[in-house]
């Protein structure tokens, strides 16, 4: 049985942790061959400050709205930290009275719930420019503390001067917050288009929420037409959807060679029709003729933090994918497969060791990389279809 902890680190550290405990429950987003660098260095360059755990866009002013009353409220006072927490389950339950039910954050756990809505989007919020200032929440809560009364402008109004929190920052309704909802206001809307425009200028995510109209829903980014996409991001989502495309074979030879291991024949037959169908999609993604030099030109440019080791496994997936009928029965490319997880996993291996293997349960990390797309979509409908205030 394995487990996570951790001692003091930094909030993003934290917030790295919780989110590998939330996916570790979600099968087809789970790093078997470790690609979390390269996946999430193109979806930062695509959708910044969001994250695959995110769930609605209203997150991104009521947290900033509970805190910026706790401290308003707390000045001076320890404890601010444990007033959010208790707030943020408040909320849960506001959300549930009011008939939400698509995309509330601990709808099932309740007051069980270990990482909160504050935990999630709390970098996102810096990344937005709604967090002014940096810092964990545990530095948030000693600010609280620390802090004198609030100084009074001229015309007896309060300036919160210690808020974290952007200046231009809505003022919440005035059922808030005995009563939440999760759909925005188009005031709302404006100000989280104008805080995206102004903090993330030029990216996917910025393009979309400038669009008047919703869409369909799609599963990819790319089967989304976008013809006022800047050719630079165009360029990054090319290269995105061709390692997408890619490296999916890989996971699901992984998963083929996993269920021969357990002699599962109803998923071995499973596995093996999906691939057969990747390695006719993929001739097809051959014929586009993308480089693959320019993959790490790119990937060097927003900052990907994957390593040499890495770097190899890819090209070398890259070259197998290239007559990508071979992958299905090559001993080759198995064992490129079972390499690769023996370097990332060690004794967790499961293509390596007996007692690993026994941990699955007939799917890891067999979904398609989608970049948080799947979150970033639904939260950027909610910008673009808000309501009238």
């Amino acid at each position: 049985m394995s487990s996570i902890s951790w001692l003091d680190f930094s909030e993003a550290e934290r917030r790295r942790a919780l989110q590998i405990v939330e996916l570790l429950a979600q099968p087809e987003t789970r790093d078997e061959l470790g690609l979390g660098a390269i996946r999430d260095a193109f979806a930062e360059a695509l959708f910044p400050g969001t994250s695959t755990v995110q769930r609605r866009a209203r997150y991104f002013l009521l947290i900033p709205w509970t805190f910026r009353e706790i401290e308003r409220r707390s000045w001076g006072s320890a404890g601010a930290l444990e007033r959010a927490r208790r707030e943020e389950l408040r909320l849960i339950e506001s959300l549930l009275a009011g008939g939400e039910t698509d995309g509330i954050i601990g709808g099932r756990a309740r007051r069980n719930l270990r990482q909160v809505p504050s935990m999630i989007y709390w970098q996102g919020l810096a990344r937005w420019g709604i967090r002014r200032v940096s810092g964990t929440r545990e530095q948030w809560a000693r600010a609280v503390a620390r802090s004198g009364e609030p100084a009074l402008d001229d015309d007896g109004q309060e300036v919160d001067a210690a808020s974290w929190w952007h200046a231009g920052l809505p003022e919440p309704p005035q059922s808030w917050p005995d009563e939440h909802s999760l759909e925005l206001h188009s005031s709302e809307a404006e100000y989280l288009r104008e805080r995206i425009r102004d903090r993330c200028a030029g990216t996917m995510l910025a393009t979309l929420v400038e669009r008047r109209h919703e869409w369909p829903e799609v599963r990819f980014a790319w089967q989304l037409e976008v013809p006022e996409l800047p050719a630079g991001q165009r360029e990054i989502l090319e290269h995105a959807r061709r390692f997408s495309e890619t490296m999916h074979g890989a996971s699901l030879l992984y998963n083929h060679a996993l269920a021969v291991a357990n002699d599962d024949q109803t998923r071995v037959e499973e596995y093996r029709a999906s691939l057969e169908r990747w390695a006719t999609e993929q001739s097809l993604t051959n014929q586009r003729g993308i480089a693959v030099d320019r993959l790490w030109e790119l990937l060097a440019e927003v900052g990907s933090r994957h390593s040499e080791f890495t770097r190899t496994f890819v090209e070398e997936w890259f070259r197998v994918a290239a007559d990508p009928a071979r992958a299905v029965d090559d001993p080759a490319a198995r064992d490129l497969v079972a390499t690769r997880e023996r370097f990332v996993k060690g004794r967790l291996a499961r293509l390596s060791y007996d007692s690993a293997r026994e941990t699955w349960r007939g799917a890891a990390g067999a979904g398609q990389l989608d970049f948080r797309w799947g979150s970033t979509q639904r939260q950027v409908l909610d910008i673009v279809g808000a309501g009238a205030d």
